[in-house]
């Protein structure tokens, strides 16, 4: 019988190939643990964001459509000041809408953030926060185009209301936004001729 010379070939890993192997697997799953714990921070401050985007639309689009809707009532009067608004509207966030509605809306600060406050009618009240701004104040434009810091204005004559609603903000970064909201109705209470006729 002769014998081959050669020697048997091994099959399979030695042990310093299998570190190698484990090795370059361990780092691989360490970096994608820190990929995936990367990734979920930016989720988290893109949600963040989002959230902030969202709340600041829909505040922006309740104050809108709740001032578009001020209707003149003379029993009534609208009051305005730079932090502070009282009125009618047929457009109330909290109740049914169409109906003739008493709105507040009035600007406090609750730890150096602005907070916009709707009081509708007698029990309903909304806090909505103002993200991102160090003061908010409203201001009222007259159908000329003139700004004022109240409403009604001190001298001359005027509306019942203001042809424009503003709520001007100065933000952190120092930049402004600022919100308008057109009233869409008579400005002017309106008697109707024929009232007698039905009493």
């Amino acid at each position: 019988m002769i014998s081959d010379p050669r020697p048997m070939q091994q099959r399979g890993l030695t042990l310093l190939e299998m570190m190698v192997v484990l090795l370059i697997a361990g780092m691989a799953v360490a970096l994608g643990f820190q990929s995936l714990g990367q990734w979920r921070r930016a989720n988290a401050a893109i949600s963040s964001i989002s959230g902030t985007i969202q709340q600041t639309t829909l505040t922006e689009s309740w104050l809108a459509d709740s001032l578009r809707g001020l209707i003149p009532v003379p029993e009534q009067t609208f009051e305005g000041s730079e932090d502070k608004l009282l009125g009618v509207t047929t457009l109330p966030v909290q109740s049914h809408q169409g109906g003739a509605t008493v709105i507040e809306w009035s600007i406090r600060s609750e730890a150096g953030l602005p907070h916009l406050l709707l009081k509708e009618g007698t029990d309903r009240r909304l806090d909505l926060p103002l993200s991102g701004v160090s003061r908010a104040r409203f201001a009222y434009m007259d159908k000329e185009g003139k700004l004022h810091a109240q409403w009604p204005p001190k001298l001359g004559l005027h509306d019942h209301l203001p042809a424009v609603v503003l709520l001007s903000q100065e933000m952190d970064d120092g930049s402004r936004r600022v919100w308008a909201a057109t009233i869409s109705g008579s400005r002017n209470p309106y008697t109707n001729p024929f009232e007698d006729d039905y009493e």
